[in-house]
């Protein structure tokens, strides 16, 4: 009798210590944040930065301007109001583009209504619009923009906090052209890419790639191993016969800028 007591005292002081130790507890609060929404590929280091790639040349000569739609990500609870997103521009290597040149600057009132987490929301996609300038004919420009904190957004993640956009009026490397992609097709060079751009009448951008079944870091639902080899093998084909008809000319074999000889391989 004396031992089940003791049991019973014991169990009580337990269970009056848990409750205790249950009132003292914080609650939960991983605070207000903000960061672009994006798959990281697995390669790449957490301080790694995305980088879009566009190119005004698909758009049309009559096209001035062009606009990214990048989605970004709340952290912590939902709000019943809505939240203002703040962006700033970073400076970086290479050409720095130039707002109102290059693009619309972020604080332009003509946006501002489109920067915003609306109540209720856990995301939303923020506009980035590009301005097709005459320098974008010979140069390509790089936009590397960063969340900002503000009154709504206090925190962010240091591996989801940059994006980097490079773009021109020029063609430009489609970024799924990665690894996967080279497999078939040989290295990336602009000539490279309009020759086959004349040849198939495809655009060979992100989107005809992803349809044909690259990811930037590996393969799409859509992709074909099968197919891709016979376009491949194709292709090298056809590059075949194009040479020999330069040759028959007294023209060297396609060639990149730099000397690189244009291949499949």
């Amino acid at each position: 009798m004396k031992n089940k007591i003791l049991t019973y005292l014991t169990l009580a002081v337990i269970i009056a210590t848990l409750s205790a130790c249950e009132k003292s507890l914080e609650v939960y609060d991983a605070g207000n944040g903000l960061t672009f929404y994006y798959e990281v590929p697995a390669y790449a280091s957490p301080i790694d930065t995305i980088t879009i790639s566009y190119s005004f040349v698909y758009a049309g000569s009559s096209v001035t301007r062009d606009t990214i739609w990048v989605p970004v990500e709340t952290i912590g609870k939902l709000s019943d109001v809505d939240r203002t997103i703040s962006i700033e521009q970073i400076e970086t290597s290479g050409v720095n583009a130039v707002a109102g040149t290059h693009y619309i600057a972020f604080d332009d009132a003509s946006l501002a209504a489109y920067y915003v987490v609306e109540a209720g929301q856990t995301m939303a996609s923020i506009p980035v619009v590009l301005l097709r300038d005459a320098s974008l004919k010979t140069e390509d420009v790089t936009l590397l923009i960063q969340i900002q904190k503000n009154d709504d957004f206090t925190l962010t993640k240091p591996d989801r906090n940059t994006l980097k956009i490079t773009f021109s009026d020029q063609l430009v490397k489609p970024n799924n052209w990665a690894y996967y992609a080279t497999r078939y097709f040989g290295d990336y060079g602009p000539v490279k890419h309009q020759w086959l751009i004349d040849i198939t009448g495809n655009k060979w951008d992100y989107d005809y790639l992803y349809d044909i079944g690259f990811t930037d870091t590996g393969y799409s639902p859509n992709s074909d191993s099968g197919y891709l080899t016979y376009l491949a093998e194709y292709l090298s084909r056809k590059l075949a016969e194009y040479n020999t008809e330069r040759t028959s000319q007294g023209l060297d074999v396609l060639m990149e800028e730099d000397g690189t000889i244009v291949s499949f391989d």
